[in-house]
């Protein structure tokens, strides 16, 4: 039966070709694939799988604490700096005792203290006005704005005649007495359970070992005591009246993030002394404007004194704790006290809560790149500090402590016990999934858009500043124990828990559901609110910022907004979107095999009723379909193992058995499953159809008169609608699935490349996975060939009868082309039908905006049905009248010759490939 099962292929030498281009397609097309699957489709697996883990899986916070922006699974990074509390003790233990909860670190944003700096003293010996010129430079990094202050200073004698004409109701109210020049700086003071901060990230191994530099131990608790001691005034303490002072220990943040510079520039004026005149020279002064008198005076210069970023931070920190941060020395006394300055003092105050920055939902100036953006809200307050009051603007709601402790804001008094340095935290640095640590690093942002959009390039890097309600926060400069927060902001001093799930580790659909799970208790035992971070993203998104207190609008800024559950989305998605890849070549590849044999029956029915006739049985009949199968399925197999073994071994992949072998026999099974239909077809075969001539149909029906191609073209197709329904269901489910797939390739990408994650991993997909596409597309233009050539062979007489009355070669070519064009039109209809139908079964939903990228689809099955017939068009129109009404087979000696080395050619050249890697496989 083999030997009849190759003569056959033999006579046929087109259908041979094509049976062999098949085998060879459908081969290569699963090998490359799976091989794909497991190099890269695991390079996905394993850079997501890389970036999987992040600071804190899940981040706890206040219920009251959610933003318009978390719609859209957008978390602010700025979010952990403008959170005043709002969780309990009780709550933080009641979380930290939960099951497969590993790590739960508290942060409390306690708020900001000002602390004066001592910088210069000033001596003025010799009599004179003295003007002190202070100007302070503030660099954000995109712009250097400066505020000038000026004072006067009387010098030698001229103190002595101040005094005097103050006593006689002169007000010379803009002298200033202070010859020692001093820094208010706002500081922003948190929270901590040291133990679970330093399983966290590991602060404890960022103590600088400096003198007695330490971290905190079980023994370092706040204080909370009277100012007035028991019996001072000889009488009991009221613990409501009196002020307390909150004592606690604190390590302090060696970095800077901000950038100030302070200049003072000290001139003599040109007021000449005579102890005779000198009040009347202060009362002229006076009535000619007093300061502004004094301003326009020329002065000469005495001094000038300049101050920078480094010198000044390392002054403050270092002052606080008493001891030089780089050498461990104790500093001099008069930068840690000095009486004349009337700000120095030995405790501080709570001057401000942490309050959060508010955005309103705006478009995008380029929803392309940008899909969201916001304006930050603006606020007018009435809040004095050192050097402004009345009403100016806010990014931030301001929002002062109460007044308490007999009518003064909370009074605080920090104790020094250690330095670190907030770079050696263990954090993530990886831009594709960082977190708000603000605790450690301020938030980014990037001015890309200048007031009238139009782009920054190359974009401005903007730093915070020390103003507490400004746009980016300064990263807390103490650090300090929960109690002492308890003390100062009262039962619930926490302002959000960051939580390690102890079995989430690695990047899975289980350790998802663990996580899920975790943060559904939390919410259902606290009544708190959870956001899971873990396989989070950030996701570049614009932020507006309006103009503030008269000065010029910086822009819009792009910021690394956190993109909830990425990984996990792009991790579904890939698995999901290869899956199908897998899927649709397999299901291309039976229905081509299915439609092959099918046809092949067709073809060959005659001849089957023949071999009826003389004494074969219907089951010897299924037999040499399923051998005929076998053959090419063994072929498929071995072709796809020498594939498969040479895509291991140059892409240097780990071999996997089970899929190895199972590859093979997949496309084997292919060509047995496609036969199954063919082989139950033969039984209908009967042996009077050996007298029969004509198509497979008796009647054939009309629905138009034949008066041009198209019409005949119709006619055709509808009046054989048995076998051109077959040719039609053959192009619609390949499209169908290769529509599906184009989507959730695409839509993977376009979920990938929201975040800055996706599109690194996007990065990995290169033009080897397109080559899917174009294996699906050649398997279906085959298919479409394999059919018409099965047509026209059938319709040989009709081709000559039609070249005998006239028709030119043009002509002839067009019909068999609008055939296919037909063919393909009602295909589209039904691929792209069942493609909408299972996409919105998939997602729920589909855009409008991805409706056309869907409908464009409907092109392919219309190009495939038109390149299935061209060859076949073109064999037609150069088959002669004589040949077509012959109907016969020629066998020619050449044609013959070149078959044979071709075949020989193709055997060795496989043979040599699986020598080569089974040699390689031996050596590895």
């Amino acid at each position: 039966m083999v030997r009849f099962i190759w003569q056959n292929w033999w006579r046929r030498k087109e259908r041979l070709i094509l049976l062999i281009i098949g085998a060879l397609i459908i081969s290569s097309g699963l090998s490359y694939l799976v091989g794909m699957l497991d190099t890269n489709k695991t390079t996905i697996v394993d850079e997501l799988q890389k970036r999987w883990s992040s600071s804190y899986d899940i981040v706890v916070r206040p219920p009251n604490t959610r933003s318009e922006t978390e719609e859209n699974n957008l978390l602010d990074p700025n979010f952990l700096s403008g959170i005043n509390g709002g969780i309990s003790l009780e709550q933080y233990e009641q979380i930290k005792a939960m099951e497969h909860i590993d790590i739960a670190a508290p942060i409390s944003m306690i708020g900001y203290t000002d602390y004066s700096l001592y910088l210069e003293s000033l001596t003025f010996n010799e009599d004179g006005i003295y003007r002190v010129t202070e100007k302070r430079i503030n660099d954000d990094g995109i712009r250097k704005t400066e505020d000038v202050y000026t004072s006067y200073i009387p010098g030698g004698r001229w103190e002595q005649y101040v005094n005097e004409a103050l006593d006689k109701n002169i007000p010379l109210t803009y002298m200033n007495w202070s010859n020692h020049m001093y820094l208010m700086r706002s500081m922003l003071l948190a929270a901590i359970d040291p133990e679970q901060e330093a399983q966290l990230i590991g602060i404890d191994k960022a103590i600088l070992p400096v003198g007695n530099s330490r971290y905190f131990t079980a023994e370092d608790k706040a204080r909370h005591e009277p100012v007035i001691e028991p019996g001072d005034d000889g009488g009991a303490v009221d613990e409501v009246e009196e002020q307390h002072i909150t004592s606690f220990p604190v390590i302090i943040n060696t970095h800077s993030f901000a950038d100030q510079e302070i200049h003072y520039h000290i001139e003599k004026l040109d007021i000449p002394f005579d102890s005779n005149t000198a009040l009347k020279t202060l009362e002229d002064i006076d009535q000619k404007g007093g300061k502004n008198y004094l301003n326009s005076l020329k002065g000469n210069t005495v001094t000038t004194y300049e101050h920078d970023e480094q010198e000044l931070f390392s002054q403050m920190i270092n002052s606080i704790a008493g001891i030089d941060h780089q050498t461990g020395e104790p500093v001099s006394e008069n930068i840690t006290k000095n009486k004349h300055n009337p700000f120095q003092m030995d405790d501080l105050f709570l001057v401000s809560f942490a309050s959060p920055l508010e955005y309103d939902d705006v478009s995008s100036p380029f929803p392309e790149k940008w899909p969201f953006a916001y304006r930050i809200r603006t606020f007018t307050d009435s809040f004095k500090d050192s050097f402004k009051e009345g009403e100016y603007t806010t990014f931030r709601r301001p929002f002062a402590p109460e007044f308490a402790n007999a009518g003064g804001f909370p009074r605080m008094k920090p104790i020094w016990i250690g330095f670190y340095d907030a770079e050696k935290v263990n954090i993530s640095k990886d831009p594709t999934n960082e977190l708000p640590m603000e605790t450690y690093r301020p938030a980014s942002a990037e001015l890309v858009l200048d007031g009238k959009k139009q782009p920054i390039n190359p974009p401005q890097i903007l730093k915070p500043t020390y103003d507490p309600f400004g746009y980016l926060a300064n990263p807390p400069t103490m650090l300090t124990t929960l109690d002492a927060a308890e003390y100062l902001l009262g039962d619930k001093p926490i302002s959000a828990i960051r939580i390690k799930v102890s079995e989430a580790r690695d990047l899975s659909e289980d350790s998802q559901a663990m996580i899920e799970k975790v943060a559904k208790k939390i919410e259902q035992k606290t009544g708190l609110i959870t956001d899971i971070t873990l396989g989070s993203s950030p996701q570049p998104t614009l932020v507006h910022v309006p103009q503030v207190d008269g000065q010029e609008e910086l822009g819009w800024f792009q910021q690394p907004w956190i993109r909830l559950y990425s990984s996990i989305t792009i991790f579904r998605e890939a698995k999901m979107g290869f899956s199908m890849l897998i899927f649709c070549i397999m299901a291309v590849a039976i229905i081509y095999v299915w439609a092959s044999s099918f046809v092949s029956v067709l073809a060959r029915r005659k001849e089957f009723a023949v071999l009826q006739s003389v004494g074969w049985r219907p089951q010897q009949l299924r037999q040499l379909i399923f051998i005929e199968s076998a053959i090419i399925g063994s072929f498929v197999a071995f072709v796809s193992w020498v594939i498969l073994g040479f895509i291991y071994i140059y892409e240097e992949a780990t071999l996997n058995p089970t899929r190895f072998l199972l590859t093979g026999l997949i496309g084997f099974m292919i060509y047995i499953l496609g036969a199954i239909i063919p082989a139950v077809f033969t039984q209908k075969i009967e042996p009077y159809e050996t007298l029969q001539t004509g198509e497979i149909s008796k009647t054939s029906k009309r629905f138009m008169k034949s008066k041009g191609i198209i019409s005949m073209a119709w006619n055709h197709l509808i009046g054989k609608w048995k076998r051109n329904v077959l040719s039609i269901i053959e192009i619609a489910l390949p499209t169908t699935l290769l529509t599906i797939f184009l989507f959730i390739t695409f839509h993977l990408r376009g979920m990938m490349y929201l975040t800055w994650l996706g599109q690194y991993v996007a990065l990995e997909i290169g033009p080897r996975h397109y080559i899917a596409v174009i294996v699906s597309l050649m398997i279906a233009v085959l298919t479409v060939a394999e059919i018409m050539w099965q047509n026209i062979s059938e319709r040989q007489e009709e081709i000559a009868l039609l070249k005998t009355l006239g028709w030119r070669n043009g002509s002839i070519r067009l019909l068999i082309w609008m055939e296919g064009l037909f063919s393909g039109l009602f295909a589209a209809m039904i691929g792209l039908s069942l493609a909408l139908m299972l996409i919105i079964f998939m997602y729920q939903d589909i855009l409008m905006t991805e409706l056309p990228f869907i409908l464009a689809t409907g092109l392919i099955p219309i190009i495939v049905g038109i390149i299935g017939t061209i060859i076949p068009a073109e064999r037609t129109v150069r088959m002669s009248p004589a040949s077509g009404m012959r109907g016969n087979y020629s066998n020619k000696k050449t044609s013959e010759k070149s078959m044979k080395w071709l075949l020989l050619t193709l055997f060795l050249s496989i043979s040599a490939l699986f020598v080569y890697l089974f040699v390689q496989i031996l050596i590895s």
